[in-house]
């Protein structure tokens, strides 16, 4: 059971992203809604719209679960049988069709995301700590409260890159950010939202991503699925692939933002042990 204390980084740093996320939408020119994201088939004013819908589900099924409700709505998919690349499609199209029909005025589209990040974060500011861990539908599974919270911090975190590295490729996730991301992918839960099993994998994989801080996330997959943890102290056999990397690039990598490939190809990251490995990673880790 998670210590209440121990939300305060995670709640402090969603706040201080959603306010700085919202700031930064305001002060974009109209025209620059429509430029590309980084996010594929999603303009700008798309992932506003995403933003949106996510804050109205989150509120809605954290709302339900504190009345003892932990079932899906009305035309949602039972929990566990969905994920990021099974619902791609639908959350794509449901983004758009809120940006061109809901509210083609994006000051408009701005205002109404703007008291839905409020109202979100209102929630989970006045949360009594034996609701944190209320059971809570997701289409990934049974949730709670707490697993909300993390996947809050990375929608706020890596849509805000979708949008700003467009605008700005010197755009950086910031590295506190990235740290406590490290802790949402621990998540089983969530990480299965992102897991795409690979049906042709016939031997479990290992690989060890090394962070400039030494510490180290250790990725594990067989027979369709997948374990994120902390790397043991006892060394396994045979050797691992392991990576070195920053928590900002890991980030991007396990969203399909970044390509591990080609981020070795160009030395933004170094591997030892068994190279080939990396061939796997976009077969489980295809986008969100």
């Amino acid at each position: 059971m998670t210590d209440i204390m121990n939300l305060d980084p995670i709640l402090n740093v969603v706040k201080e992203s959603s306010i700085k996320f919202i700031r930064e939408m305001s002060e974009l020119e109209p025209e620059a809604w429509e430029i590309p994201s980084r996010c594929h088939q999603w303009a700008i004013k798309d992932i506003c719209s995403h933003t949106l819908a996510i804050d109205g589900f989150f509120l809605n099924s954290i709302t339900r679960s504190i009345a003892g409700d932990g079932n899906p709505s009305e035309g949602m998919p039972n929990p566990g049988t969905g994920n990021a690349q099974s619902m791609a499609s639908g959350i794509a199209s449901r983004a758009i069709q809120i940006s061109e029909t809901a509210f083609p005025d994006v000051k408009q589209l701005l205002s109404t995301m703007t008291n839905m990040e409020s109202n979100l974060i209102e929630v989970f500011q006045n949360l009594s700590p034996q609701n944190w861990h209320i059971p809570a539908y997701h289409p990934a599974g049974q949730f709670s409260p707490y697993l909300f919270l993390k996947m809050k911090l990375m929608e706020i975190v890596i849509h805000s890159w979708d949008i700003f590295s467009s605008i700005d490729p010197s755009y950086q996730i910031l590295n506190d950010e990235a740290q406590l991301l490290s802790e949402v992918w621990k998540e089983s839960k969530i990480t299965s939202w992102l897991y795409t099993p690979d049906q042709e994998q016939t031997e479990p994989v290992t690989i060890d991503f090394n962070f400039d801080d030494n510490q180290c996330l250790r990725v594990q997959t067989w027979r369709g699925t997948l374990n994120i943890f902390e790397q043991p102290f006892k060394k396994i056999t045979p050797p691992v692939t392991t990576v070195e990397t920053t928590y900002q690039d890991f980030a991007l990598m396990v969203t399909a933002r970044k390509n591990i490939h080609e981020a070795y190809n160009i030395n933004e990251i170094s591997v030892s042990g068994d190279i080939s490995t990396l061939e796997d990673f976009h077969k489980w880790f295809r986008g969100s």
